[in-house]
């Protein structure tokens, strides 16, 4: 293809995608008129090389655009129906240049039926009266012309009627059409294209999609400002220059090389004391890292060039769809590597068209929702801990869980029974199946369920994730995190059964010792998992997950470590025999044998020469099951309660009676200790624990200390450990319990029935008054609460802990019972609501008390207080949000919330006083 031509292509596509965005956005803001003249200017350009270069197709139609945009310029109004015959016009020039690029000369084809059409308008404009009949007959073939192009609209229905034009002028003379300014201008871009020609690297300024902040205005041909400001605009081109991607990709791949290299001797002067390699391999390394840095400098690109593509996109969709959309989007600055761009702007144009047709409603709909009519896509692009973080979201309805549990039952993904057990995130991972879709029926837009598995798995193949989350009413937002390039990044090299692999640094979290006390592994129904300071997370083995062979000499588990990963919404740990090194690695593909290896995305070369093979943290995330799981396991370990009725026991014996248990939320730690480690004092049982006395009491009158080893359940609810002494723990299980009889013994709430066999609650409040007499615990004021749940469990076992820290509690089932309360019973200083009651939601209890002359803060609670739970409890007015069996957090939260108030009421009291 000659260089001229493909210079021209090269610079057109940019044009012509800068004028689409501009149009779009001078449909908004038609009273900026540095704007349309810019968008003048564009199309006049493309249209004047289309002269100079014999694309008389192309000319013809650019010239018929510029025409209609020129009456736009000249004050015409910006009607949807123009607005949408430019665009119509600009789609079928990018379909033809396409075309142009592909065979090396303009295709052949008749556009007199989209040259009409945009006569037609330009005849409406300019007030002309033209037949119905004729403005049919131009109208119908545009369908066709714009077809290549997706997003175009069919606008026969928007043309008004107009009569037919008035017989063409007599063509003007030469000398004439020379004295034409309009021809003047031509003349002039025809030369500045010449003159650029000539040269063999081809100096610009860099395009964007965008309209400029500052558009210059037009030039006048006479005018010696505007040669100024053309030597300007040469100036500041002369700063780059235009490179073909195939020789930035040759550069890419001999500095990928050469940080291979720079490895290997690293690796090399490791094993010799050779003082002078040092020197200047330490330069080399220097250098090489700088010219890494500027490679992948030049290979950026900003995601703006995605953006730039999404105001046309919803602007069709809203036309279509009936619906009034705003776009807002930040961070378009924000470079990644031009391969991922190019990777990520499918699935990015999915989730923005899923945010529009699914998200955004109706404007009648919005406005009886008291929002405004017009909905906003917000999309955003940043920086963040080596990735880049876009997010896609909008202020519409939400996900409608509703559907979604429908829709998996109806599918056959889940059952009413495990939907029960999962929370709202779990759910809404639903979406991402292959096939699944709540639309009501298809549309061109979607409902055929084909898309956001896709996305998913677009995301995922360049190393990257998608995480969701919802507010029902308040709207949906979709977070993908993408690394900044696949060509060369940061890895730990780690090893397992004697095996090397390296494992991406953007997901992982840290890694640490398990011979540590703090950080052990545990057994929790046939499932490990790693005890993390505050957080439990499920951990496996990266030997047992890749299936390696054990090595002759196996390390103790002990002596590994734990590398702590998080892939979108997941937190896991993988065990490892140790970390070996950090380096960049230089990432190479799969070979085609191996390429159905999900745990694996790459291989690379390390310094000694050796190959390994790059773990996906996607696929290892999915060989631990989290993917099939949605989270539910490591959500349950995590909150210390399963969702629904389900709570996490320990299940244990203690003395001859039947069996016990006790929610595992309870218990600090459970310890084994040795009988010698166990002394008596004043009649009480203490021991060593964190550098102090500790007292201990027994779970039953006939629980007596063993010679040998003893289990001890180490409780702390509020910060003053006591032990619990018991005979041995039989199983940790997650059950409903319903208490159906009360206990009548000290130390008993009640007793229940599990799996089929009598097992006694302890009431740990009890103990703790044993362990801690009255007068050591703290003493809190007798404030006074209302707890409002209808478990008759979780209602019993609240008001027991308030009451032994020293609260008035008055306790309710349901919010009726609340609202009457609050009417008989007086003021309280402070409210426990559970988020699910059964006739009233928790959220609306609270708006309803307020309305009631409550003026006293609200808590929300739930079994696990999450994001979502804690965001809706603020919007509702509520102070915060607390699990039930976070005790600790409880506390103080009532006590701050409390204490605040009271600070509050004398503050009003001494400001009214002062007024008086």
């Amino acid at each position: 293809m000659d260089e001229m031509l493909m210079e021209f292509l090269s610079e057109s596509s940019e044009q012509i995608e800068s004028a689409s965005a501009q149009i779009v956005d001078f449909e908004r803001n038609p009273d900026d008129a540095a704007l349309i003249s810019s968008i003048f200017r564009l199309v006049h350009t493309i249209k004047g090389t289309c002269g100079f270069l014999g694309l008389e197709r192309l000319q013809r139609l650019t010239h018929h655009a510029e025409s209609l945009i020129g009456c736009l310029r000249e004050g015409a109004t910006a009607t949807p129906t123009v607005v949408s015959a430019i665009l119509t016009a600009v789609d079928q020039v990018k379909v033809l240049l396409g075309d142009l690029e592909e065979a090396g000369h303009e295709p052949e084809g008749d556009d007199s039926a989209l040259i009409a059409l945009l006569e037609h308008q330009v005849a409406i404009c300019q007030g002309a009266e033209v037949e119905a009949t004729e403005a049919t007959q131009v109208v119908e073939p545009v369908a066709e012309i714009a077809q290549p192009a997706p997003e175009t609209r069919e606008i026969e229905a928007a043309v008004e009627p107009v009569a037919a034009p008035s017989p063409k002028a007599p063509e003007p003379s030469l000398e004439e059409k020379l004295a034409n300014p309009q021809t003047q201008e031509s003349l002039d871009a025809l030369v500045a294209s010449l003159r650029a020609a000539k040269l063999d690297v081809r100096r610009q300024a860099p395009q964007t999609g965008a309209a400029p902040a500052t558009p210059t205005p037009p030039p006048t041909p006479a005018s010696k400002s505007s040669e100024s400001a053309a030597d300007d605009r040469r100036a500041k081109g002369a700063d780059t220059i235009r490179i073909n991607l195939n020789t930035l990709e040759r550069i890419m791949n001999l500095v990928s090389e050469l940080v291979l290299t720079r490895n290997q001797l690293i690796e090399l002067t490791r094993h010799k004391e050779d003082e002078t390699l040092k020197s200047p391999l330490q330069r080399l390394s220097t250098m090489t890292t700088d010219l890494q840095d500027a490679v992948m400098r030049a290979r950026m690109q900003p995601v703006e060039r995605v953006f730039s593509n999404l105001p046309r996109m919803i602007r069709d969709l809203a036309n279509d769809l009936g619906k009034k959309i705003n776009l807002v989007t930040e961070g378009a600055d924000t470079e990644l590597d031009r391969q991922l761009i190019d990777l990520i702007r499918d699935p990015l144009t999915h989730l923005v068209r899923n945010c529009a047709d699914h998200g955004i409603e109706m404007p009648e709909e919005r406005l009886r929702a008291g929002k405004p009519a017009a909905g906003t896509v917000r999309v955003s692009a940043a920086h963040e801990a080596g990735q880049i973080t876009i997010e896609i979201a909008d202020d519409g309805r939400g996900l409608d869980i509703t559907k979604i549990k429908a829709k998996a039952i109806q599918v056959g993904i889940a059952t009413p029974q495990q939907l029960e057990r999962m929370g709202d995130d779990e759910i809404y991972r639903f979406i991402f199946a292959a096939g699944f879709s709540t639309a009501d029926k298809v549309t061109n837009v979607s409902g055929r369920g084909v898309g956001m598995d896709v996305v998913r798995e677009n995301i995922q193949t360049i190393g990257g994730s998608v995480a969701l989350s919802s507010t029902p009413g308040k709207g949906a937002k979709f977070a993908l995190k993408i690394p900044l390039t696949l060509a060369i990044a940061p890895a730990l090299i780690v090893e397992a059964s004697g095996q090397r692999f390296a494992l991406p640094q953007h997901s992982v979290v840290e890694a640490v010792g398990l011979n540590a006390g703090e950080h052990k592994i545990e057994f929790v129904q046939g499932s490990k998992i790693l005890q993390l300071r505050e957080a439990v997370l499920p951990i496996g083995s990266l030997a047992e997950l890749l299936h390696l062979a054990a090595p002759k000499t196996p390390i103790a588990e002990a002596e590994q470590l734990a590398v702590i990963m998080r892939v979108g919404a997941h937190s896991f740990g993988i065990t490892v025999d140790a970390v070996v090194d950090v380096q960049e690695i230089v990432v190479k593909p799969m070979g085609g044998s191996l390429s159905h290896l999900s745990s694996f995305s790459g291989h690379t070369i390390l310094g000694d020469g050796s190959v390994v093979l790059i773990l996906d943290p996607n696929g290892v995330c999915q060989s631990l099951g989290l993917e099939q799981s949605r989270e539910s396991s490591a959500s349950a370990v995590e909150s210390g309660a399963l969702r629904g009725d389900c709570t996490r026991l320990v299940y244990f014996r203690a003395g001859s009676g039947v069996d016990k248990v006790l929610p595992l939320s309870n218990i600090a730690r459970i310890e084994t200790v040795h009988s010698d480690k166990i002394e008596m004092s004043n009649g009480m049982m203490l021991m060593q624990h964190q550098g102090r006395l500790m007292p201990i009491v027994t779970a039953a009158p006939d629980v007596m200390v063993k010679e040998g080893d003893n289990t001890v359940f180490v409780i702390s609810p509020d910060g003053e450990p006591f032990g619990l002494l018991i005979d041995a723990i039989v199983d940790i299980i997650e059950e409903k319990l319903d208490v159906e009889i009360a206990g009548d013994q000290p130390g008993i709430v009640g007793a229940a029935e599990i799996n089929g066999k009598v097992v006694e609650l302890l009431d740990v409040v009890h103990f703790i008054d044993i362990a801690r007499p009255q007068a050591e615990r703290p003493k809190d004021r007798k404030s006074r609460l209302l707890l409002v749940d209808d478990a008759a469990f979780f209602r019993d076992m609240l008001a027991a802990t308030l009451q032994a820290h020293g609260f008035e509690v008055v306790k309710c089932g349901t919010g009726a019972q609340a609202l009457a309360t609050l009417t008989h019973s007086g003021a309280f200083d402070a409210a426990l609501i559970d988020v699910s009651l059964p006739d009233l939601a928790g959220y609306e209890l609270a708006d309803r008390l307020r309305e009631a002359g409550a003026q006293f803060p609200m808590i929300a609670i739930a079994p696990y207080a999450t994001r979502e739970i804690l965001r809706a409890a603020e919007e509702a007015g509520m102070v915060g949000a607390v699990g039930k069996f976070q005790r600790n957090q409880m506390l103080d939260l009532i006590r701050d919330c409390i204490e605040q108030q009271t600070e509050a009421t004398r503050d009003d009291a001494y400001f009214a006083g002062a007024a008086a």
